[in-house]
């Protein structure tokens, strides 16, 4: 139901206009969830390679963050 549909009368339908209306708003929240994981999926991944870069070196050089 991606495409609006026509009656072939002269008036309009409410049912068929409420259809199309949740047609256009399910379009515009979908191509909103398509923008945000196109800008956030990368730096999330980023983000998670430097946490475990960090972890690795905090294991390699046994640094401790905890006071003696």
């Amino acid at each position: 139901m991606s495409e609006s549909i026509k009656t072939g009368g002269v008036g309009k339908s409410p049912a068929i206009e409420k259809i199309n209306r949740l047609n256009a708003i399910s379009s515009r929240m979908q191509a909103a969830a398509l923008m945000e994981k196109k800008a956030f999926y990368d730096q999330q991944e980023k983000a998670a390679a430097a946490l475990l870069k960090r972890q690795h070196i905090i294991e390699d050089f046994q640094i401790s963050f905890l006071k003696k």
